[in-house]
């Protein structure tokens, strides 16, 4: 696949899924990746072959653009925000607000293994209930039985 098909496709994937600047941003940031690697010695087949499916890049570019858009970002706001010094974020760290992204497989995960937990500890404790009331039950079942067979012979 040439540079040209490459970036045609990308852009084909991403029109009408992102902002026209996200498209333009990342097509630029391909096109001068591929000639600057072109530049180094190695063939546009290769680099292209090496940065994969143009419409696997196209939908991860998709779902960033889409989770920035969640949180109340435009994508490059995420992507330079996402750049920024670590120390900086130190500096910050009191008035981050934290949240839990629960669209995750291992939060649905967790929540499984919280659902059957909590299935498991209702069996357990309706069960312990129930062994311990049986003793009563004979007893009383017996009484009943006693009972509505005197009531029965009395007619």
């Amino acid at each position: 696949m040439s540079k040209q098909e490459f970036l045609q496709r990308l852009r084909e994937t991403l029109t009408g899924e992102v902002p026209g600047n996200v498209i333009e941003e990342n097509i630029r940031f391909y096109e001068e990746y591929i000639s600057s690697e072109a530049g180094k010695g190695s063939g546009e087949e290769e680099i292209i072959a090496s940065i994969g499916d143009p419409r696997l890049i196209a939908k991860t570019i998709i779902e960033a653009n889409e989770n920035a858009s969640d949180h109340g970002k435009a994508y490059y706001e995420s992507y330079s925000e996402s750049r920024r010094n670590v120390y900086e974020d130190q500096e910050d760290f009191g008035r981050q607000i934290h949240y839990f992204d629960l669209s995750k497989w291992y939060w649905k995960a967790l929540a499984v293994l919280v659902l059957f937990f909590v299935f498991f500890l209702s069996v357990t404790i309706l069960t312990g209930i129930f062994s311990l009331l049986m003793p009563l039950f004979g007893p009383l079942l017996l009484v009943l039985l006693i009972i509505w067979f005197v009531r029965g012979m009395k007619r």
